[in-house]
Formats: C-alpha cells, sequence, structure tokens
C-alpha cells in the first residue's frame, strides 16, 4: 500500500470516529462507499446513518441555529484564512469544530434548546460557504458579521439583534406580569 492511500484511509477513520456521514468521507477520500461501511460498521459496531444531507436550509433554521452557525463560520474563516472561499479546508474545520465544541460546553447550559452542530454539518457549512450559498454579512447595529443564506427558513438579518430583541420583549413581557 502507498503511502498516499494510507493517508487517505486514516483520514477516513478519523472522519467517521467523529461521525461524518460516509458520502463526505468518500467524497473527500475517494474511498469507495462499500469499504466505508464496513469500516463504519468495524468502528462504531453498527450501520451507518442513511439517507439524505443536512441542508443548509435546515442548519439555518432558526436565529438561534444561525447565530450558533455564524460562530463556527468564523472560526474556520479565522483558521482558513481566504483559500476558504476556493476550497474545504479540512484541517482549519477540524480546529474551527474543537474550538467551536470547546466553547459551546463552557458557555451553553446543558438545558439550553441549542444542539452543537456536528461534523457533517459544519462540513456543508464550509462547502455552502465556498459555493457561495452561504455568505458572510455585516450587521449595520451590532457590527458582528454572521452567516446569511438567500434560501434560508430563517428570516433575513442579524440572528444576534434578532435574539436580543426577542430577550428584551420576554424580560417586557415578565415584568409587567409582575407588576400588575
Amino acid at each position: 500500500m502507498k503511502l498516499a492511500a494510507i493517508q487517505r484511509f486514516d483520514n477516513a477513520v478519523a472522519l467517521i470516529q467523529r461521525g461524518m456521514r460516509l458520502p463526505i468521507v468518500s467524497c473527500i477520500t475517494g474511498i469507495h462507499l462499500k469499504l466505508l461501511r464496513s469500516l463504519h460498521r468495524e468502528i462504531h459496531g453498527r450501520g451507518a446513518t442513511a439517507g439524505q444531507l443536512p441542508s443548509t436550509q435546515g442548519i439555518l433554521d432558526t436565529r438561534l441555529a444561525q447565530a450558533t452557525a455564524s460562530v463556527l463560520a468564523a472560526f474556520y474563516r479565522s483558521a482558513g484564512g481566504d483559500r476558504i472561499y476556493d476550497q474545504i479546508d479540512m484541517k482549519a474545520l477540524m480546529a474551527a469544530l474543537d474550538l467551536y465544541r470547546e466553547l459551546m460546553e463552557v458557555a451553553v447550559p446543558s438545558t439550553s434548546p441549542v444542539k452543537p452542530l456536528d461534523i457533517t454539518q459544519a462540513w456543508i457549512i464550509a462547502r455552502d460557504i465556498r459555493t457561495g450559498a452561504v455568505y458572510f454579512q455585516k450587521c449595520r447595529h451590532c457590527h458582528i458579521q454572521f452567516l446569511s443564506a438567500a434560501d434560508a427558513r430563517s428570516p433575513l438579518g442579524c440572528p444576534i439583534c434578532a435574539l436580543k430583541r426577542q430577550e428584551s420583549a420576554k424580560r417586557s413581557t415578565s415584568r409587567n406580569k409582575d407588576n400588575p
């Protein structure tokens, strides 16, 4: 076996261990799906998840999801630089995902409705940044950069400002109930 083939195989094992969907692992490594399915069963003791891959629409379906995806995308852009617009940088994506997961563990309570993005969703975001289906937009009010997509289910605009307004309205409603 040649060194390049061994490296592709090692890469496939690492991606499968992290839970990446097999069609993407095949796309990245060039290894046939049949072999990857067998490898997945050996690693996880069960068959791989089947079905359609997640879409950006599904990933960015709420303001909260859009905000957390924006954090991951910002880490990815920081780690990968401008080359993320030309190709998916797996090393930068893995570094961004690890940092994102650490932040989510520390900053988001376990009771929160926010589910951290997985490796497959991170790859979908990276792919869509590269193709331009997802892009960074700067908020005119808070000046942060957030992910936006023309076909996303969430309304256009800054998710952070929208979440702030939503939280402020909740607090105001709560105060009004307490003070009749």
